[in-house]
């Protein structure tokens, strides 16, 4: 064996004694200890373990003073691991950044205590020569209350052949433990690491909250990384206000599906984050998005349909807003007051938005409904007059000659939209048309009965 190749991890029980690792099947005659070592970690977190939340870890190492953060899954906009050079008081600046999307103005403290014993044995092959090296750490971790956890963790670097592969796999099989491509985390180990795995696929049978918690945690997330993409790479905050954009979107969407204060509550804060000129991820306002976000998708704020099944209940909201749709459409004429034309574009992208989601669950069809439904949108775009803005000027300010021009331009506005209306009346029942073919029906049940309806 060399003792560059294969590394072979196991998870072991923390008693285990592992036999037959040495002899002519494994290929080693011997195995010697080094000098074994002890540390000890402070994990920082806040009281409801935001951070362990996504598998963040922060942790203060007690013999040196120094800082180490951990963010498996979020390469590479942030690295997997970072420790600070040397020793600090205070959490280093470049981490404390890293950490305030995921704490969402939580306060920090000490949570939990982790003692780590680490034996270092060296590989001794029937030449007398080192031919690779096995680590074992045994991991206690403790909290205000005592011991919560134990685990052991077994590195073996070599490069083995198949048959002495096979008998040192086998070794640590027989005494209990389980091989493993990678070590779980800290924060897996303890069950808190809630949002790391992506949800699996959804289906039309799965519980609304079930559908509604995964939509706001894909948005939670893509947000996080977003945010984490400004922080460390410089950019400007364009992609995180075009996420918080789209999380509007998808309120307008659900909205039919959630509670009203709900809805209220985070479209105020939206359009009062996006009106701000401030940097996006540097407002009072952005730990209070990622709260909704994260209230959402751990608890779904729904109305009275808790348990009933993703397809039936997206199916009927589709066809309630494109017949609200219809019926806000086919009365308009080229006449008809402002408010009436705002209203229908107004539900035309709200049933765009409820579109765009329903296609996790219903695939083409969905994607067909919105694209019929994109090409009303952009219909009514042109026939809700836009703030012009001379109409607000001072005109006294101007020359004759401009205020003629400003008035011209404002005819010109005016009459673009009378036109836009005119050619949407004319061609609506042929837009009615083609979206009506598109509409998507119920085929299975409201609610999730034994054996029947479960989530697949």
């Amino acid at each position: 064996m060399a003792t560059s190749g294969e590394v072979l991890r196991f998870d072991l029980p923390v008693t285990a004694a592992v036999a037959n690792l040495t002899g002519t099947a494994t290929g080693i005659l011997r195995l010697v200890a080094r000098p074994p070592s002890e540390s000890t970690a402070t994990v920082i977190d806040t009281a409801d373990h935001r951070l362990l939340d996504w598998g963040v870890e922060l942790y203060r190492i007690a013999e040196t003073g120094q800082w180490t953060l951990k963010t498996p899954g979020w390469q590479p906009t942030v690295p997997p691991e970072q420790t600070s050079p040397e020793a600090e008081d205070e959490i280093p600046a470049e981490m404390a950044d890293v950490l305030v999307p995921f704490r969402r103005g939580g306060i920090l403290g000490p949570k939990l205590r982790v003692v780590t014993q680490r034996r270092r044995f060296s590989l001794i092959d029937a030449d007398g020569t080192s031919s690779g090296e096995l680590s074992d750490e045994r991991v206690q971790v403790f909290n205000h209350s005592g011991d919560i956890a134990s685990y052991r963790n077994v590195t073996l670097r070599a490069e083995p052949s198949a048959d002495q592969l096979q008998a040192l796999t086998a070794a640590f099989v027989a005494a209990g433990g389980t091989v493993v491509d990678s070590f779980d985390t800290l924060a897996t180990r303890l069950g808190l690491a809630h949002h790391v795995q992506r949800r699996r696929a959804l289906s039309a049978r799965v519980p609304i909250e079930e559908f509604v918690g995964a939509q706001f945690e894909s948005r939670w997330r893509r947000l996080l990384r977003d945010d984490l993409t400004v922080r460390t790479a410089g950019a400007d905050d364009s992609d995180l206000r075009a996420g918080v954009r789209a999380f509007r979107n998808e309120l307008a969407g659900l909205e039919p599906l959630l509670r009203d204060d709900w809805v209220k509550a985070g479209e105020q804060v939206v359009t009062a984050a996006l009106a701000d000129d401030r940097p996006l991820q540097h407002s009072q306002r952005w730990p209070r998005i990622l709260d909704l976000l994260a209230q959402a998708s751990t608890e779904p704020p729904l109305r009275q349909i808790a348990g009933r099944i993703t397809g039936p209940v997206l199916a009927q909201e589709l066809e309630a807003v494109v017949q609200t749709l219809r019926d806000q459409c086919r009365t308009l004429d080229a006449y008809s007051d402002d408010a009436r034309w705002v209203r229908a574009e107004q539900v035309a992208e709200r049933a765009v938005a409820l579109s765009t989601l329903a296609r996790d669950v219903f695939g083409k069809p969905a994607k067909q409904l919105r694209k019929n439904l994109e090409a009303i949108v952009e219909a009514l775009r042109s026939t809700v007059r836009a703030e012009v803005a001379e109409s607000g000027r001072d005109l006294h300010a101007l020359t004759a000659a401009e205020v003629f021009e400003a008035g011209r331009a404002y005819e010109r506005a005016m009459l673009s939209v009378d036109y836009a209306r005119e050619q949407f009346v004319r061609e609506w029942p042929q837009l009615w048309d083609r979206l009506r073919a598109r509409l998507i029906r119920p085929r299975v049940p409201h609610a999730t009965t034994a054996g029947e309806g479960a989530p697949e």
